[in-house]
């Protein structure tokens, strides 16, 4: 027998070519090692529980949103709302939206993830069905600015879950998230779009759908990972750590991704109806090829991100969509005017999980504390800029050389991504 091969009467013996001693066969290696492959089986069904769960979560944050804008006709001749006072009434809620996230930010990183993320959910799933129960313009104000405050409240303890089970499996996971979302909103089009075809109420499609969402909430709720990186310190630590130099690319690209996502959101049907002329049908079929292509090509984001690294991919991501909807933009036609659109929307959906992902990886900062800064860039640069700047610029220059704007905004956010610093892991 060869040497290193050895071993005395007990079963113990050294080799030279092995760090650890040498055992006979006993059984107990082979108890072992079923308990270590029990052990990573059960902490890949955990994994996977989790992953499903944080998917819910952003199902039951768009798909009211799909249904609310099927429904959207419906709601204002129930309340006899005119153009100028259904404008009003999505004006005002931004004092929610204001509200939802200064509260946020000051709740972040002290207060559970899960805990937030599960209230919020419960909050949103209740406001809304009461919302669309209203049969008075200031109820339904009401109701909309509630909603966005409590909406706040569960997107970003939800990026930050979404943060924790991405951790877990070590390999980027939210370009998938944000397709649940894009996938939620399209559901909640398609069933608002048949209730309102069936004369179902409001209410009723509201009631019934937050219903079912609740029920599967309360299924998997208990499966949502918590935030393994907690804040520390007083509030005021907490918020001095947020606002510092390393943090201050990751805000200027959300401010910028915002900004074009609301952009072409805001502008792009009117821009393919009225300036190219192409009418409302062919503005609506733009619209939604657009957030179509954008929702299927967050399929393939993870994979990508995983074999060139996030800089890489959203530096050319985003000098694919300032090329593609740059050079459709001088061409005037209505067909390139969509296909230029849906460049956009495809070259820009990686930005978003990979500005979360920057944000949550931070050193020194729990994940809701990153992802509170993406939302405190994201909101004036969509809320704010995206309607006002371009609307200005319009009004001065034309839509179409305001749009060029956009692509300003794409070339600078593929210059920041090379700025950003970000502990891995």
């Amino acid at each position: 027998m060869p040497k290193h091969f050895q071993c005395d009467r007990a079963g113990h013996g050294y080799s030279p070519h092995m760090p650890e001693p040498c055992r006979r066969d006993t059984g107990e290696d082979s108890l072992i090692d079923a308990s270590g492959s029990l052990q990573r089986t059960g902490e890949q069904r955990g994994n996977r529980q989790a992953r499903l769960a944080v998917a819910l979560l952003y199902v039951i944050m768009s798909m009211p949103i799909g249904g609310w804008a099927a429904r959207v006709p419906d709601v204002r001749r129930q309340v006899g709302a005119d153009d100028a006072l259904w404008g009003l009434a999505n004006t005002i809620p931004s004092a929610g939206n204001i509200i939802g996230l200064c509260a946020i930010v000051l709740l972040a990183g002290r207060v559970r993830s899960r805990l937030l993320a599960v209230a919020g959910a419960g909050l949103v799933l209740l406001t809304v069905p009461l919302m669309a129960l209203s049969t008075s313009f200031p109820s339904v104000v009401l109701g909309l600015t509630t909603w966005a405050l409590v909406a706040h409240i569960m997107d970003i303890p939800m990026g930050a879950l979404a943060l924790e089970v991405q951790r877990r499996y070590r390999r980027p996971l939210m370009g998938g998230f944000d397709a649940c979302f894009g996938a939620g909103t399209l559901i909640g089009g398609v069933a608002g779009t048949f209730s309102a075809a069936l004369d179902v109420r409001p209410w009723m499609q509201f009631a019934v759908t937050s219903g079912a969402l609740a029920l599967c909430l309360a299924a998997v709720a208990r499966w949502l990972p918590e935030d393994s990186s907690k804040g520390n310190g007083t509030l005021r630590m907490s918020l001095r750590k947020r606002f510092n130099r390393r943090m201050l690319p990751i805000t200027a690209m959300a401010f910028l991704s915002g900004y074009v996502s609301e952009s072409a959101i805001l502008w792009n049907a009117i821009y393919v109806s009225d300036t190219m002329g192409a009418g409302s049908v062919a503005g609506g079929m733009s619209y939604t090829a657009a957030a179509t292509a954008g929702t299927v090509a967050l399929l393939a984001v993870d994979r990508a991100t995983a074999r060139l690294g996030i800089v890489r991919v959203v530096r050319m991501s985003t000098l694919f969509a300032a090329a593609g909807f740059g050079v459709c933009l001088v061409i005037s036609s209505p067909v390139a005017a969509v296909t230029g659109f849906v460049l956009l929307a495809v070259g820009m959906s990686c930005v978003n999980p990979s500005v979360y992902t920057l944000a949550g990886s931070q050193e020194g900062l729990s994940s809701s504390e990153g992802v509170s800064m993406v939302e405190i860039g994201q909101m004036p640069g969509a809320a704010i800029a995206a309607p006002a700047m371009i609307g200005a610029l319009s009004g001065a220059i034309g839509l179409r050389l305001a749009l060029a704007s956009i692509v300003i905004a794409v070339l600078l956010l593929s210059v920041l991504a090379g700025r950003v610093r970000y502990a891995d892991g």
